[in-house]
């Protein structure tokens, strides 16, 4: 299998939450970024652009190096005072290693996987696939794997009022919208 980090997709603003048969996910406040452990065993976690965030995310990198050869798409984020902190990420960025150990104990970080792009056990590449066959295998890897903090399965439904819920309760913990 060629091993190669995918263009991470978008989402598009919208006025109203559309109805019809889709998935639900909550929009975090927190850095988009893929995960990748590599057949090799390296980790890498790069940001939307690509640019390399493990210096700053120690424990998100400790943590990959216990998956299976993956890619993973979904967010960075910290919690602080019950809300998601925005700002404790990007405190991230350009501190000294000593630094961010110091960000780490204080306010850990969570990476919240919405999106399974690759799998090396069995599956391979998985992009192709419909969002609910590569939901069933992030699931399934969760649960084989048995994924806790700083590992979170993005929540999902396919029922539109319990979206807009969500949307109403999160909203105050940083919850930026549906996808």
């Amino acid at each position: 299998m060629e091993w190669r980090l995918p263009e991470p997709m978008l989402a598009k603003a919208v006025e109203d939450l559309p109805t019809g048969p889709f998935a639900y996910e909550a929009k975090w406040d927190g850095f988009r970024a893929i995960v990748s452990r590599n057949p090799s065993g390296a980790v890498e976690i790069r940001s939307r652009q690509g640019t390399l965030l493990n210096a700053g995310f120690p424990e998100i990198t400790a943590g990959a190096r216990d998956l299976p050869p993956v890619i993973l798409d979904g967010e960075l984020v910290i919690w602080h005072d019950g809300r998601l902190a925005f700002e404790r990420l990007l405190r991230r960025l350009t501190r000294r290693p000593a630094s961010v150990a110091a960000e780490v104990n204080s306010t850990p970080a969570h990476y919240v996987a919405f999106d399974l792009l690759s799998v090396d056990v069995g599956d391979g590449d998985v992009a192709r696939l419909p969002y609910r066959d590569r939901r069933a295998r992030l699931e399934k890897l969760f649960a084989d794997q048995g994924l806790m903090p700083p590992w979170t399965l993005c929540p999902m439904t396919l029922d539109r009022d319990e979206a807009l819920s969500w949307m109403r309760e999160w909203a105050p913990a940083g919850i930026e919208g549906i996808l």
